[in-house]
């Protein structure tokens, strides 16, 4: 016993040592190397890392995905109550967001231009017989049976009403693919109360049913052109005058109504100064900042521009907006990895590393929980989904991708604060413009930590490079430590239980957690 807590004692006076010389801000260790043109690239060294509870960053609201749009083939199927616990239940990924799809009814639209699942049902039809426009809610009833599904975990508290387009009866082409023309907003201004009163209308039975809805979310990446003969899905361009024009009508109906639910707006598309324009605008207008809950945005195509993640970041911490900012979506754009690579993996632990990290995300949400796979020559299946499926949804596989997320969500739970994570070695690669200024960058290893609503200290570390030894100090009474790790060769393995203070070995090409309680 005198032996132990003599070592107690030594691990933690080396914590407080090393936290002495060291800095204690993880996106500060990460500026040094920035400001100093990244003149170090260190791909092997052991590393030592420090966890700091005393210093705090954003409060983690979880973990999710969309059911956008394969819950209206999982829901018909055999496979429902599986993907449910895959996706929600403890055993499972443990997910506590779901995004749920309020379609914009292109199933019964006789123009539409949308094939297979992509072309959804709404609760909002034409009535042949009354010759009007009304509601139903048996409509869409796959969808609600997943939904209900997942629900029965118990870790759902919050729920995202989003819409893709408005319903295609709003539109000005009559389809909810676009305008006529790319860049040419399909919701006329006339048409901009109608919307409203139908996504609350969605939105006041979803939460008189008891679900929890905190979101309503009514534009979905205003900046792409949707419009046009190419579109194949859902969307809808808005310019900003637009955005910020049709929320305001939004911000007065929700006050208008009464309903406890907040905006998520506007679900940037990437990350770029325009998103921080648009999070600008919205924030600043009293009437839409009163019901403001969630400046959005998606992390396509920054995959590897840790440099823009940062500065990213950095400009949403100084100006601090009063609501959280979260990141709605990201699947790997252009898909490069198959369902077994373990390559998907990495890239996907490396983005929600980043989004947490270094822009300083809320919640990371992946685009689709499930999504349709298709077959190469040489019988190798590529889906962009968490889990993937056949056409009839008679089939589901697990993807490689999947253990990224629950190296994440499975440990850090909603209510967690992000804290100092500080290591004495950073490897990162970059590239040069023709000005000689860092355009394009990438953590060779991520460390972020976390400390859980129950006092426990999680940290994630998503290494790239080479095989390194990690040794891992926190300035806490933690006594023992568990270690889950996941490679091409073993998924979420626990391979240390003990006391904590051991050295972690971490291999190439690897996600590790390490809890310590």
């Amino acid at each position: 016993m005198l032996i132990f807590t003599i070592k107690r004692i030594f691990c933690i006076v080396i914590s407080f040592i090393n936290i002495l010389s060291m800095s204690l801000d993880a996106t500060g260790s990460v500026h040094n190397f920035f400001r100093k043109q990244l003149n170090s690239f260190v791909e092997s060294a052991d590393v030592s890392i420090i966890a700091n509870p005393l210093k705090t960053y954003q409060t983690v609201t979880g973990f999710g995905t969309s059911a956008c749009w394969w819950s209206q083939d999982v829901g018909a199927s055999e496979n429902a109550e599986e993907v449910a616990r895959l996706l929600y239940s403890d055993d499972g990924l443990a997910l506590n967001i779901y995004r749920y799809n309020v379609g914009a009814g292109e199933k019964e639209n006789p123009n539409s231009r949308i094939a297979g699942n992509r072309a959804t049902e709404s609760f909002y039809f034409y009535n042949k017989e009354s010759g009007e426009y009304e509601y139903d809610f048996s409509r869409d009833a796959a969808a609600q049976k997943v939904l209900d599904l997942s629900m029965s975990y118990g870790n759902i508290d919050t729920i995202v009403l989003f819409a893709n387009s408005p319903h295609y009866s709003m539109t000005v082409t009559g389809q909810a693919t676009g305008g006529y023309e790319e860049y040419f907003s399909n919701l006329p201004p006339e048409n901009y109360e109608a919307f409203a009163d139908y996504m609350l209308t969605i939105a006041e039975h979803f939460i008189d049913e008891g679900y929890p809805v905190k979101y309503i979310s009514p534009i979905n990446e205003p900046q792409w052109s949707w419009g046009g003969d190419w579109v194949g899905q859902e969307g809808c361009h808005f310019e900003t005058d637009e955005i910020v024009a049709l929320m305001k009508v939004f911000a007065l109906k929700i006050k208008e109504s009464g309903l406890d639910v907040k905006l998520m707006a506007p679900e940037s598309g990437e990350v770029s100064d325009v998103t921080l324009n648009w999070f600008d605008l919205l924030a600043s207008d009293p009437d839409i900042a009163e019901v403001l809950g969630s400046l959005a945005y998606h992390s396509y195509w920054t995959d590897g521009n840790a440099h823009n993640k940062y500065y990213f970041g950095q400009s949403l911490a100084q100006k601090n907006y009063p609501c959280t900012v979260d990141m709605t979506e990201w699947c790997e754009l252009p898909l490069g990895h198959d369902i077994t690579d373990f390559g998907g993996a990495m890239r996907e632990a490396s983005v929600i590393s980043q989004d947490l990290l270094l822009s300083g995300a809320n919640s990371w949400s992946a685009w689709s929980g499930v999504n349709n796979y298709s077959v190469d020559k040489n019988g190798l299946k590529w889906s962009d989904g968490l889990l993937a499926m056949n056409d009839n949804a008679s089939e589901i596989n697990v993807c490689e991708r999947y253990y990224a997320l629950a190296h994440f969500s499975k440990f850090i739970p909603a209510g967690s604060v992000r804290i100092g994570a500080s290591a004495d070695v950073w490897d990162l690669d970059y590239q040069k413009g023709w000005d000689g200024e860092v355009y394009d960058a990438q953590l060779g290893f991520s460390a972020s930590a976390y400390k859980t609503p129950n006092g426990e200290i999680v940290l994630v570390l998503v290494n790239e490079g080479k095989t390194r030894n990690f040794t891992i100090n926190a300035l806490s009474f933690k006594l023992n430590m568990d270690v889950y790790q996941s490679t091409a060769d073993m998924k979420l393995k626990n391979t240390y239980s003990g006391l904590i203070c051991p050295i972690i070995s971490v291999p190439s090409n690897s996600i590790t957690t390490v809890v310590l309680h």
